[in-house]
């Protein structure tokens, strides 16, 4: 009985982790706005798993972790970025224009 518990609790560890590995996955897409007075941008990120595909989702709009980042960025910019949920808040946490 306590090396199934083992197990079991072993498997939800690794789960755990996994899913954060997850969460910070990279991504790709386009600014589509800029908005100094909240410290957020709003990106049209490319859709991946098609070959060859090239469209864009709806913008989302995510708070930047690092708000000296939005005098660096504008509209239009091509970013690679990393996103992690802080307080309910989808946040930039790592930018990088192509």
């Amino acid at each position: 009985m306590k090396s199934s518990r083992a197990i079991i609790l072993g498997m939800a560890t690794a789960a755990m982790f996994s899913l954060g590995a997850l969460a910070q996955e990279s991504r790709q897409g386009t600014i589509s706005r800029v908005d100094s007075a909240k410290g957020t941008i709003a990106v049209s990120e490319t859709q991946t798993g098609t070959t060859g595909s090239s469209a864009m989702s709806s913008p989302q709009e995510y708070k930047l972790q690092d708000p000296l980042l939005i005098n660096a960025i504008k509209d239009g910019d091509h970013i690679s970025f990393t996103v992690e949920e802080k307080g309910g808040v989808k946040t930039i946490t790592k930018l990088q224009k192509q």
